[in-house]
């Protein structure tokens, strides 16, 4: 027994001795080692990967079926969610990043299904813009909405969108004639009613001339410029406690925010966590704000204009209604005390 120990030992030392004499097998056995180390971590990393979107088209294809898609609607959605590296139960969800989908397939799909897109934005209700919510996209722009053509010459026309679809629109000119070819540019203004004022500048496609009527074929286009039609100053805050109250037919329910801005004709405030209740609501609907000014409480009617939900709270656009003279003198003069203090810091900083 003990002269069995002993070989074992004397064979486990000349082994050690032969390890350490060859450095170049030292060397293969550790680069062996670390390569499948690597490799370990790759594969799991994979089938993480792997099992993560499964999991995601799983609860996507639930979603979508909940919402009346079909498995071609679906198919569609996700490909080019995916291929635009967009997260697709947001496009579900929200209409700038469906548009923004839905752009990519017309543009990139050898045989886009147009009358299909018009079936996928019918059902998650992104057919029909709220006229207090902003535009996205030229899309958006309703039939028949009114605005100023400028030409390249300076000349200005009144034209009218006549017809769209998901290429291009069509802007009929009202008053007169016009000289334009293809790729001249024009700047088309308008106003939206309880909105705020609108231009773009996109190269004319083409000019059609039929019964009577000169329409100007233009593009669709994301890059709108806005300018927000405010009647009252505003103050930013940044985070200034305020209850938003939403009241339903279960009764009330009370959520903790924050107000961004403030101004006497409305504010907008924030929610954390995306409240399913809150993420219900939509513009126009009726909401209540509780808040404090200067050791007065203010707890003022309002309705939403904009809703604007990020992954971790929910924001709302709201407008005061019912609100009385006296209370909104008192909201002025607070903003305007506290642009005058805010701008005499910066003076002093200087």
């Amino acid at each position: 027994m003990k002269e069995e120990s002993l070989n074992s030992f004397d064979t486990l030392k000349i082994a050690t001795q032969y390890w350490y004499g060859d450095p170049m097998v030292t060397t293969i056995i550790a680069v062996i080692f670390f390569l499948l180390l690597a490799l370990f971590f790759i594969l799991g990393f994979m089938l993480q990967k792997r099992l993560r979107e499964r999991n995601i088209k799983r609860f996507f294809e639930s979603f979508a079926k909940e919402k009346g898609l079909t498995s071609q609607e679906q198919k569609i959605l996700w490909e080019y969610s995916r291929k635009m590296e967009r997260d697709p139960i947001l496009v579900l969800e929200f209409k700038a990043p469906f548009e923004r989908v839905i752009d990519f397939y017309i543009k990139n799909d050898p045989s886009p299904n147009e009358k299909l897109v018009a079936q996928i934005r019918k059902k998650l209700g992104f057919e029909v813009q709220s006229p207090f919510v902003p535009l996205i996209t030229t899309k958006d722009i309703e039939i028949f909405q009114n605005a100023r053509m400028i030409l390249p010459s300076n000349k200005t026309v009144s034209v009218a969108l006549y017809d769209k679809d998901e290429h291009f629109m069509y802007w009929a000119v009202i008053d007169g004639d016009v000289e334009l070819a293809p790729l001249d540019e024009v700047k088309i203004v308008f106003v939206r009613q309880d909105d705020g004022i609108y231009s773009f500048t996109l190269p004319v496609k083409e000019v059609i001339r039929e019964g009577g009527k000169v329409i100007v074929k233009l593009p669709h286009t994301f890059e709108l410029n806005r300018i927000q039609r405010r009647e009252y100053p505003r103050i930013k805050f940044h985070n200034k406690p305020v209850k938003v109250i939403y009241l339903d037919e279960e009764g009330e329910n009370v959520f903790e925010g924050k107000m961004i801005d403030l101004g006497a004709g409305g504010a907008r405030v924030c929610v954390d966590d995306r409240p399913t209740k809150l993420l219900k609501i939509g513009a126009g609907e009726p909401l209540k704000i509780i808040f404090s000014l200067e050791d007065r409480e203010y707890e003022l009617e309002s309705k939403v204009l904009e809703k604007d939900p990020t992954p971790k709270e929910i924001c709302f656009r709201l407008l005061f209604e019912g609100i009385d003279e006296e209370t909104k003198h008192d909201i002025l003069e607070f903003v305007q005390r506290e642009q005058l203090r805010i701008a005499q810091l910066k003076r002093e900083s200087r």
